[in-house]
């Protein structure tokens, strides 16, 4: 479900959601020679513990990634008009240059999307993003109450983290006069036909329509730590349907860690060879070589074609735009809006 306070055009992705690529990735598999969106790790440190996060199985290393790295994440970009979604598996405020790192991109005039937890935002840190062009922020939260978000989110408060975080963006954004960073509240329900969801979903978005530009309420899924004790309770209401269908990811995202490694899926918590397609810091080594490697190519033939997820270990439990891909107007037409 999508919900936007204005028009859908308004939002920063809009054009790049459009394209055909985009819209229709398998038709035209032989014409993308680069990722729509890299993904980008600044950190894989988090303070939430949240109980479906896959940072609940992950064994490698902490750190953050490096400034060397992201201008040459940048630069590749810039050149073939990608964007950048800083996420991964980690809290992107935790990286100390994580204001240079926007700077970085805004450089570049590259298309840029932080994903936050809120819990280290700062006026200082927000009126940089602004001064910056960030493109977006993401809020991020779940379920739709403050008791469903501290139970899921473990470590966050959810009026002190979340909620005030947000006003706070919102007055700042106001107070510069500046359009950017847009504003998402993203969140993720476990049932979208819950009792409980239902009769407090048109207050939620009246209420928050007033500070943030787009509501995006999503279907939390538990597959990949289904078997962790704590999880099972969760994974047993989980309505997101376990069906595989063809990945459209491996056409339009990768994923760069904090240490520079790239790999073919963005769903990547810790290495796996399968999926390796090289790391930034070794010469000669770019973003583009490895978008269009052999390994690549071999699992869009797995899962992009002949459908043979179970055969691949990070691929068995994803069941990620189960239903997406299925109308043909695009990523944006499947989704509930005002």
């Amino acid at each position: 479900m999508i919900y936007y306070k204005t028009r859908r055009k308004d939002d920063p992705y809009f054009e790049l959601w459009t394209r055909k690529e985009w819209m229709y990735p398998l038709e035209n598999a032989d014409s993308i020679k680069f990722p729509l969106i890299v993904t980008v790790e600044p950190t894989n440190r988090c303070q939430n513990r949240c109980l479906y996060c896959s940072r609940q199985l992950m064994t490698r290393d902490l750190g953050d990634i490096s400034l060397d790295v992201m201008e040459k994440i940048c630069g590749e970009c810039a050149m073939h008009g990608a964007a950048i979604r800083h996420g991964g598996f980690g809290e992107p405020l935790l990286h100390p240059e994580i204001e240079k790192i926007v700077e970085i991109s805004g450089e570049h005039s590259v298309l840029t999307t932080i994903f936050t937890n809120g819990m280290m935002l700062t006026e200082s840190m927000m009126e940089s993003f602004v001064e910056n062009n960030l493109a977006e922020i993401r809020f991020s939260s779940s379920g739709i109450t403050e008791e469903v978000h501290n139970s899921i989110r473990q470590n966050s408060d959810y009026t002190r983290d979340f909620y005030d975080k947000i006003k706070m963006a919102y007055r700042i954004k106001k107070n510069m006069k500046s359009r950017r960073p847009f504003i998402t509240l993203y969140t993720n329900v476990i049932d979208y036909g819950d009792k409980d969801f239902m009769e407090n979903l048109d207050a939620y978005k009246k209420h928050y329509i007033e500070y943030v530009d787009k509501i995006d309420i999503d279907l939390t899924m538990f597959s990949r730590v289904k078997h962790l004790d704590h999880v099972k309770g969760l994974y047993a209401r989980q309505t997101v349907s376990e069906k595989h269908k063809r990945c459209v990811g491996l056409f339009l995202k990768i994923i760069v860690h904090w240490n520079g490694d790239v790999f073919a899926c963005d769903k990547l918590y810790d290495f796996d060879k399968e999926y390796f397609l090289g790391n930034l810091n070794d010469k000669g080594f770019t973003i583009v070589k490895g978008f269009n490697s052999d390994i690549i190519k071999n699992l869009r033939d797995n899962m992009s074609f002949a459908m043979n997820h179970e055969k691949f270990s990070y691929c068995k439990d994803c069941f990620s735009n189960t239903n997406k891909w299925d109308n043909p107007e695009g990523v944006l037409a499947d989704k509930d809006e005002t």
